[in-house]
This record gives C-alpha cells, structure tokens and sequence, in this order.
C-alpha cells in the first residue's frame, strides 16, 4: 500500500505524530461518495449571487468560521481568532460579509467568500473566510481552488491557509499553501487513516482573492476504500 510506503518513510526520522498531508485531488474522486460542485445556483458573472445565510447541503455546509472564532481584518482580508467550541458548528457572517456564488472563468460555478466592506465590492469578494463543517468525520477531503491577478499589475502570487477541526473543536493541523493563478486542485488526507477531520476553514492572501469549488468528501461511512495516494511533494507543508 502506498500509504505504508509513506509511513516507513516517515519511520526512518524518528516517531511522527499522525497528519494531514497533501495528496493529488483526482484518485480522491473516485475514492469518496460525494460532490459539491455550486451548480444549483444562477450563473452569475462576478460579483454573483450574494449568500447572507449558512449554506446546507447533503452531507456538509458552508459559512464563514465555526462557533467561537471571530473574524478580523489584516490587510484587507479576513482572518479567524478564537478557538472553535465543540461540537463544530458554523456560522454565517455579518449580511454581505458571508458568502456568494460566481461563475469563473466561463466554466462554473465557484464559492466566494466575502470580506468587509461587503458583497458586491469588487476588492471584498474572494478576500473573506470560508469554512465548511462535514455532518461526517472524515479521513480525505479535496476542493479546487480559482485565484487570478488583478488587472492590469504585476502582483505576486499569493498563499491559502486552510486549518482542520475535529468535532470538537481542536485543530488537527494547519496548512499554508502557494497558489497559482487559473484552478488548482488540492487534497488532503490522514497518514494513518484516521477519520476525525469534522471541518475546515480557508483564508487566503491572494492579490485578487479565491473562490472554491468542486469539495470532495464522503457523506457516508465507508469502509474498504482504496489506499490514501502518495502524498504531493511541497516543501510549504
């Protein structure tokens, strides 16, 4: 199994507590049962369709950060203080300062988060948090990631943070991750195939902000599922 591979690996360096590592996102799609893609909503050019409430779907739902974190601003982006109290639960943000949908780059649908002033400020959309509570615990969850620079400058490239929760509330671990313009596909996965990853949230610094799409994960309890892929090379995590 491939995933024993990387624990002999990691074995060689001394005891190592188990992780979340990043892994390609396409074997994951045939490995987990469920989907959200955004495409139930219109399709809307940016700013998109604005998203004042906790958005529920089959196995998961999406709001700005979890009970017991706050949201302040660095640099005109959002960013989450506090410790979540558990059991996770997720919270919607201020109106106009929560969610939107977006039809990117004339392919699909992609969730935005929103950050102050608020929906529909070109500079506030892409910049605020996203965080996404599974009704399951989980052991492999991916989503796509759409980031593009800004008009007209010759910004960097910027970096995403995405932080795992168990139910109750403790943070697993935090993942600080480059970006590339266009839409890269991120997974992540236990070293050990455990299955306690209960939510996630997203920030970012990116110049022109992200949208999501695509998150992958499973709605339901599954067992003999195919060994966890080899974990993706990057020295950021």
């Amino acid at each position: 199994m491939r995933i024993n591979t990387l624990v002999l690996t990691l074995a060689f360096a001394g005891p190592v507590a188990a992780d979340i590592v990043r892994v390609p996102y396409d074997p994951l799609l045939s490995e987990l049962d469920t989907q959200i893609d955004f495409e139930t909503y219109p399709k809307k050019m940016s700013p998109g369709t604005k998203l004042d409430n906790v958005q529920s779907f089959d196995g998961a739902s999406f709001g700005e950060r979890f009970r017991g974190q706050s949201v302040v601003q660095e640099d005109g982006f959002d960013a989450l203080a506090g410790i979540p109290s558990g059991p996770l639960e997720v919270y919607a943000g201020a109106p106009s300062e929560n969610l939107s949908v977006t039809f990117y780059f004339l392919i699909s649908n992609h969730l935005v988060g929103n950050a102050a002033p608020g929906f529909p400020e070109s500079y506030a959309g892409g910049e605020g948090a996203i965080a996404v509570l599974f009704d399951r615990d989980q052991r492999a969850i991916g989503f796509r990631v759409a980031a593009e620079p800004e008009p007209d400058t010759q910004a960097e490239k910027g970096v995403m943070t995405v932080s795992f929760f168990r139910r109750d509330g403790s943070i697993i671990t935090q993942k600080t991750l480059p970006l590339d313009w266009g839409r890269g596909s991120y997974g992540f996965a236990r070293t050990e195939d455990q299955r306690d990853i209960a939510g996630v949230t997203i920030t970012n610094r990116d110049p022109a902000g992200i949208a999501i799409d695509d998150v992958i994960f499973d709605s339901q309890t599954v067992t003999g599922l195919a060994p966890t892929p080899d974990p993706v090379s990057d020295d950021t995590i």
